[in-house]
């Protein structure tokens, strides 16, 4: 009987040691430096992304001027969004937020809110597509989105982000927009289009901020943006 009682003393030190040792290495793996991430990410696609979000923010404005005729839509001038502030918040849902790097929990969210928000500008650009004439422009802006979208999905798998996680939380936390109701006449839907191109510039710039952030912490080196796209969002974010 002593012994069968040292004998199941042994096995429950044994579970409970192995339960401790799962817990440490859990804890361990949740708090891993994000440098552990970062360094499995294709450096490739990490330029890539780059190279596309500032051709992107090249092309907004190239996109506004050949999609938006009414002289008084005037991209990023603080006039025109004070008038238009209220039709913006009844006509197009908010980008979503893009906070700092500074954990891999900080990075798995801002890639999911790229993801989120590259795909809420594209919907709205195609919804608007429906009532405006479709220019070479817009059709180049939008096939840049979609491929930009891909590659930060492909940065999400390389990262080892769980996808069914990230396509779960994409689809409960995309924001439904009824775009379609507003766009009654020739001006509401150049309108529409405005303030959306408007806030794909804003947004697209956060974008340009988290990349370059990923990018330098995968090259350990500083790196110059282009003067340009520097000014642009300088004079997107109104300073």
């Amino acid at each position: 009987m002593i012994g069968l009682c040292y004998c199941w003393s042994l096995v429950t030190a044994h579970f409970l040691f192995d339960l401790a040792l799962l817990v440490t290495l859990v804890g361990i793996m949740a708090s891993a430096p994000i440098s552990d991430k970062l360094g499995i990410m294709n450096k490739d696609t990490i330029v890539q992304a780059h190279i596309l979000i500032n051709k992107i923010l090249k092309d907004i404005p190239t996109t506004h001027a050949a999609w938006i005729n009414n002289k008084s839509l005037t991209l990023g001038d603080s006039t025109t969004r004070l008038q238009l502030e209220f039709l913006r918040k009844s006509m197009i849902p908010s980008a979503p937020v893009l906070q700092n790097i500074s954990s891999i929990s900080s990075m798995e969210t801002c890639l999911a809110h790229i993801v989120k928000g590259l795909q809420l500008h594209l919907n709205l650009l195609n919804e608007i597509s429906k009532e405006l004439a479709q220019t070479d422009q817009v059709n180049e802006l939008k096939a840049e989105i979609q491929e930009l979208r891909s590659l930060i999905k492909k940065l999400q798998n390389q990262a080892g982000f769980d996808p069914s996680k990230q396509a779960s939380d994409e689809q409960s936390q995309t924001p439904e927009h009824d775009l379609a109701k507003h766009l009654t006449n020739k001006y509401m839907t150049q309108v529409a289009a405005h303030l959306t191109l408007q806030q794909l510039q804003n947004f697209s710039c956060d974008v340009l901020r988290s990349i370059l952030s990923i990018r330098r912490m995968t090259s350990n080196m500083s790196m110059a943006e282009n003067p340009n796209t520097v000014q642009l969002c300088i004079n997107t974010a109104g300073l």
